[in-house]
Order: structure tokens, then sequence, then C-alpha cells
């Protein structure tokens, strides 16, 4: 009887154990679920960064990206028509004064010279032909002078003789009368011939300054075609580095055409371009530090535009001397421009997606253990380009996530692993 009750309990016991450890386990699994869905949402600790904040001096600044620009620009052109023969540069390459950039031919300005120089020198060989010619007048001007004169005292001499007949009535009064007018008639005609010889020079004067004018204007012609001859060897007015090259060779240019543009690289500035909003808070001669490559210069700035194009004001920043040697214009430059130091505040790294307009920001702080961080709100006051002022919300020593939490913004804490 015993053994027999003995059996049946045992039986009894299995048939409610069983059924109960099994609604313990799925008891314990619910209760596994609930705990990981009620668990914050991981973010991995490899996509994340973080800022402390602390009281420290606040340097509020402008970042602006930009590039190195030449503030002297020559543009080279052509004086005349022509084909381009020869490229002797190339951009990049540094030039000096007279280095040869771009070589030309032209056929028609050639010709027009050979052409120029012939009536220069058939106008040479004229005027030596007429200054002999002059002489040979002069001295016909002199020998009719002197037979005028000639003629006059002969004829004077028979004048006088035939008065002193005529007394006697040798010859009447007719005929001395003939020959006084024939007197009168060779002195007007000595006197006049003298007039001419006196005259000569002047005329002869005349005619050399009409030569010679003549003459000065063949050379001048002739110094113009050959000083346009000579400029189809296109060449550098100044030093500098050859910025572009804007032909090509076989090209057939026109006078006038921009060749080559030519770079000061010892006056460079940082050309940077600053929003709107920022813009209207920098003013030339403020400092700025300026990363170019991994270099860092020590600028200021110089000008600032005016008008404003594409939502963004344009501002140069001069580098020191020493900094220019060595650059480039084109380079892609950073600029932070300072615009005040404020002391001893409350300033935390600016997070990532944060704008200049924003009073209030939503951030994620992490506990002392760093595993998890809560999302807490936080009033912001003054902004630059690295840093934010906190007003309210935090205390020195508070670390937050820094990097971009828009995808748990609706998580009130979130898990870092």
């Amino acid at each position: 009887m015993d053994v027999q009750r003995s059996g049946r309990s045992s039986r009894k016991l299995g048939r409610y154990l069983l059924p109960g450890m099994f609604a313990v386990v799925l008891a314990g699994l619910a209760l596994t679920a609930w705990s990981l869905q009620s668990r914050p949402p991981a973010v991995d600790a490899d996509r994340i960064w973080t800022g402390e904040v602390r009281h420290d001096e606040m340097l509020r600044e402008v970042s602006a990206a930009g590039r190195l620009a030449a503030r002297e620009t020559r543009a080279v052109t052509n004086r005349n028509d022509g084909v381009v023969e020869r490229i002797a540069v190339l951009p990049g390459d540094t030039v000096q004064p007279g280095s040869l950039l771009v070589e030309m031919s032209s056929p028609q300005l050639e010709d027009a010279l050979a052409e120029a120089r012939w009536e220069l020198a058939e106008a040479n060989a004229e005027q030596a032909l007429q200054v002999a010619d002059a002489e040979n007048r002069r001295l016909d001007l002199v020998a009719q002078a002197a037979a005028a004169e000639s003629e006059y005292t002969a004829q004077k001499m028979v004048l006088e003789a035939q008065q002193e007949l005529g007394e006697q009535g040798v010859y009447s009064a007719i005929e001395v009368e003939r020959t006084r007018l024939s007197v009168e008639q060779l002195r007007r005609k000595m006197e006049a011939e003298q007039a001419r010889l006196e005259r000569f020079p002047e005329r002869l004067q005349a005619e050399r300054q009409a030569a010679e004018a003549r003459l000065s204007r063949l050379r001048e012609k002739v110094d113009r075609l050959e000083t346009n001859v000579e400029a189809l060897r296109i060449v550098a007015g100044h030093a500098g580095v050859v910025r572009e090259i804007n032909v090509e060779e076989g090209e057939q240019l026109i006078a006038g055409t921009a060749v080559a543009r030519i770079v000061n690289t010892e006056d460079l500035v940082a050309r940077v371009r600053v929003s709107e909003r920022d813009a209207a808070l920098v003013v030339p001669g403020l400092p700025a530090v300026l990363e170019i490559g991994r270099h860092v210069h020590v600028g200021e700035v110089v000008r600032i535009e005016p008008t404003v194009r594409d939502r963004a004001v344009t501002v140069d920043v001069a580098l020191a001397e020493e900094a220019v040697a060595g650059l480039r214009p084109e380079l892609s430059v950073t600029a932070r421009i300072e615009l005040e130091r404020v002391e001893k505040t409350l300033v935390v790294e600016r997070p990532v997606g944060v704008s200049s307009e924003q009073t209030a920001l939503m951030v994620f702080r992490l506990d002392p253990s760093g595993d998890r961080a809560e999302r807490r709100r936080i009033e912001v006051g003054r902004m630059s380009s690295r840093e934010v002022e906190v007003v309210s919300g935090l205390v020195a020593g508070d670390r937050i996530i820094l990097a971009d939490m828009t995808e748990w913004s609706d998580q009130p804490e979130v898990r870092i692993r």
C-alpha cells in the first residue's frame, strides 16, 4: 500500500512541476525582453567626441574659407595683328621684366617696314642731291649778280662820258637820255639780282626744313614699324608668376588680345567669404589667424567689399611679408577673424550643427562614468566659430557630446558603448 501511494505522489508532483518551470522560463524571457526594450539606445564611442564646460577666456571669432589672391594682376596684350608662332612660358613660370612670353609673326607688318625703309633711303638721297643743287643755284645767283653789276657799271661810265661830250655837242640829248634810261634799267636789274642773292639763304633754309620734316616723318614711320615688329615678341612688363596663357600656337590674333596674365606673388592676400550675418561684425584692422595647408600665419583685415553676393561678403586679409614667401595664388585658406576676447565666462566647444541664430540647444550631458548621457536643454549666449558661451543648463566640469546627435534627439538618454 505504501509503495503504491508513493508512486502516485511522484507522478502527481511531476505533472505540476513541469508547467511551473515552463511558466518561470516564460516570465524570465518576458522580463528580459522588457528590460531590453526599456534600456536606452546605444551609441558607438568611436562615432562621437566630447567637450568639457570650463571657466575660461572666450575668443570670439568668425571663421571663413577662401583662397589666396594677388592684389596686383596685369594683363599682357599684343599690340599688332599676327599669328602665334611660339609660346615660351607656361602657367606657374616665374618671369622678369623683358622675359619672352609669346612670339608672333606678321608678314604684312614686315613688308610695310621694308617699304618704309626704302622710302627713307630715297628721301635721304634726294636731300643730298638737293644740297648739291642748292650750292649750284647759289653760285649761279652770285654770277648773275656780278654780271648785272658789271653791266650797270659799264653803262654808267658810258653815260658819264656822253654827258661830258654832250655839252660839247658830240652826243645829242636824245642819245644821252637813252643811255641814262639804260643805266637805270641795269641798276634795277643789279638790285634785283643782289636781292635774290640775299634772300637765297632764307629760301634754302625753308627747303631744308621741308626736306627735314619729310625725313623726320619717314624716320618716325620706320621707328614705329620697327617697334611694332619688335612687339611681335611679347614680353613681360614686370616680375611675377604667369597665371594663365590664353592663346595657342598657330592662332590668329587681333591687336589688343589678352595674351597672358601675370600676378605679383609678393603681394598676396587671403580673400575669404564671410556670411552676411557675421560680416556686420567685421571691420578693417581686426587680427586674424590664417590656416594655409599645414601652416598657420597671422594676418589683418584690410578690405571689406560693400556688396553682398550669394549671402556672403568678400573680405581681404593681408599676410605679413615674411609669410608670403613660398606661397602662390589660389591656395585654399581658412581665416579665423578675431572679433573680441571675453574674460572669465562659461564656455564649451561649439557642437556640430549649431547656428549663430540659436539661443537654446539640446545637448547630451555625460554622467561621471562616461557610460551614459542624458538630454538636456541649455541656454547659450555669444558664439564663436569654435566656442559658445553657456548661460544656463551646465556647470564647469560637465562634459557634453559635440557630435551630431540628431538621430537620437527624441531620446531622453543614450548609452555609450
